[in-house]
């Protein structure tokens, strides 16, 4: 699947850019330890080639029983010359050491589907809803503290550079798990230093960590809340900045 166009995967889901190409998931985190994880709300504004195509409205809620990350995400879109809108509903539930236990995503518009995802099981266990009402079932031997990056949830690196911050940093490499694209593999993250960074007219200090993938490479520039500011994705020509 290309990451530079807009795509249709065989379920009916809209794949702005496929994260991960299959590789067995053969990466491991390093241990969890407690977390630091603090709530955040907050709202991305994503462009491809320059253009604004949506939204993506999220909160990350940690208790003493774990974290869940929602969002509400809304695309409008050019399709063979005709306005397409869509929105998706992602829902992750994690432990308190991020640990991902169950998730769920589901796509109105045009083309409906969803997904139901139950790490809890080995192998993991996940359930599509397809176009034409059928349903899909596929299970996926994984990791146990495998890290959850699905197509075009932008929150879902915030998540990321949590798992990161709890150990000692460095050049860590995590198995990963795309959903939609029923794609098992794995993500390296570093941390590459300070750098002036523009988010939507505001310049910061921010740290630049980089991320890569077995597809692409993904720039995120996170504040010193270590909240993620900006997502970029050069070879996609996409970009997601916190308003």
């Amino acid at each position: 699947m290309s990451p530079n166009r807009l795509t249709t995967c065989s379920k009916g889901m809209i794949v702005l850019l496929a994260i991960l190409a299959f590789s067995g998931g053969t990466g491991r985190a390093s241990g969890p330890a407690l977390p630091s994880v603090s709530a955040d709300r907050g709202e991305f504004v994503i462009s491809m080639e320059g253009r604004k195509v949506g939204t993506e409205s999220f909160e990350i809620r940690p208790s003493a029983d774990g974290v869940e990350a929602t969002a509400t995400i809304h695309y409008r879109l050019r399709q063979e010359g005709k306005t397409a809108e869509y929105t998706t509903s992602p829902r992750l539930v994690l432990t308190p050491g991020l640990i991902a236990q169950t998730y769920s995503w589901a796509q109105k518009g045009p083309q409906s589907s969803s997904l139901e995802v139950d790490f809890r099981t080995s192998p993991a266990k996940v359930l599509y809803h397809t176009l034409d009402g059928a349903s899909d079932q596929r299970e996926f031997q994984l990791l146990k503290d495998v890290v959850v990056i699905d197509n075009n949830v932008f929150h879902h690196f915030q998540l990321l550079v949590d798992r990161y911050r709890m150990t000692d940093g460095g050049k860590q490499t995590f198995a990963a798990f795309v959903p939609q694209d029923a794609s098992p593999g794995q993500v390296t993250i570093e941390d590459t230093g300070k750098e002036q960074a523009k988010t939507l007219g505001r310049h910061g200090n921010l740290d630049h960590l980089l991320v890569t993938t077995d597809l692409m490479q993904i720039d995120l520039w996170v504040d010193e809340q270590s909240r993620v500011q900006r997502v970029a994705i050069p070879s996609a020509k996409i970009e997601a900045v916190r308003k």
